[in-house]
């Protein structure tokens, strides 16, 4: 049973789209008081290479496409990559994005969530946080910046975004989570500290939210339904 952080039970927030070309950087008061993390420390066991570099159709890598997304819509965002990642750390000082290494990766996502959490805890100011997985590469700007903007008006509270009724990932987290999540392990470690059914919910017209990356023909075909939420 989720222990932690519970959310009140709150209504839907329905965020108004941005304009076609929008800027999405922070605009709300507060807004900068939130982060992004993207998770990008897996092994791509399904994959049988490094997804991260699979270039998607308009020849993107995919890590660049999800780091760039993030860039745009948060003042600071942190990567989660494995120990001695050139091709991480190269990707971090071309974007501005910060990177966090976790030494224990292989042993399952929930590390690298809590190697984020660990980050968070030291940056001054941070109020909460979007967490986002690097095989994601069609979650909209737009819905980042409405996570961002549901954490700033509803301070306190997780946010999940829903399409069509279906909750997806990124996910918002805020400070009073950080400390539980950063002792995290294994898989699947927020839903077991969270209660994302009481959080607040987040409608985005966005099917990259349910959508992943797990074999090469996903790349293709725009991904799969994804089959692992934070």
């Amino acid at each position: 049973m989720p222990h932690a952080c519970p959310a009140s039970s709150a209504p839907s927030f329905h965020p108004q789209p941005s304009r076609i070309g929008a800027s999405t950087t922070p605009e709300l008061p507060g807004a900068t008081a939130v982060a992004g993390i993207i998770l990008a420390a897996g092994a791509a066991s399904r994959f049988g290479s490094d997804k991260r570099r699979a270039l998607l159709p308009d020849g993107t890598p995919l890590l660049v496409a999800v780091g760039q997304s993030f860039s745009r819509v948060f003042a600071r965002t942190a990567v989660v990559l494995p120990p001695d990642d050139v091709f991480g750390l190269e990707l971090c000082a071309r974007l501005g994005l910060e990177a966090v290494p976790n030494a224990r990766c292989r042993e399952g996502q929930g590390t690298s969530l809590a190697a984020g959490m660990q980050w968070s805890l030291a940056q001054p100011g941070l109020e909460a946080v979007v967490v986002g997985l690097a095989d994601m590469p069609w979650v909209h700007e737009d819905t980042l910046a409405a996570l961002r903007d549901a954490l700033v008006r509803f301070p306190g509270e997780p946010a999940m975004p829903l399409w069509r009724d279906r909750p997806g990932n990124p996910r918002g987290i805020p400070r009073s989570c950080f400390a539980s999540l950063a002792q995290a392990s294994g898989a699947q470690a927020a839903a077991h500290r969270i209660d994302w059914d009481a959080a607040r919910t987040v409608a985005v017209d966005d099917p990259g939210i349910v959508r992943d990356v797990d074999t090469p023909a996903d790349l293709e075909s725009g991904g799969e339904d994804a089959h692992a939420l934070l």
